[in-house]
């Protein structure tokens, strides 16, 4: 599925709410004008970390998730904040 339509979709539908947020910060990222390598190695260091943390059955009770996040949604989550980074610095060289 490509979009989820309900929570308990989220984390195995490629684009989820979160996806937003991914977005949102790699504009922020861009915006602020941070190299790349600044901006995106945290980007996957995080997407990285939340998918082990979402192995842990408390993890996933405390964020209310029913399954930790597929391959596609991180890769998409990090394709949106790659765009979103693309975006701010863009949007830096407009006049």
């Amino acid at each position: 599925m490509i979009f989820a339509q309900t929570k308990s979709e989220q984390n195995r539908a490629i684009l989820d709410p979160w996806s937003l947020v991914h977005a949102g910060v790699g504009l922020a990222a861009g915006l602020v004008g941070l190299p790349i390598g600044w901006a995106f190695v945290p980007a996957v260091l995080y997407e990285v970390a939340e998918g082990r943390a979402e192995l842990d059955a408390g993890v996933q009770s405390l964020f209310k998730v029913s399954s930790p996040e597929t391959t596609e949604n991180q890769a998409a989550d990090l394709v949106v904040f790659g765009l979103g980074y693309i975006a701010g610095r863009r949007w830096n060289q407009t006049r």
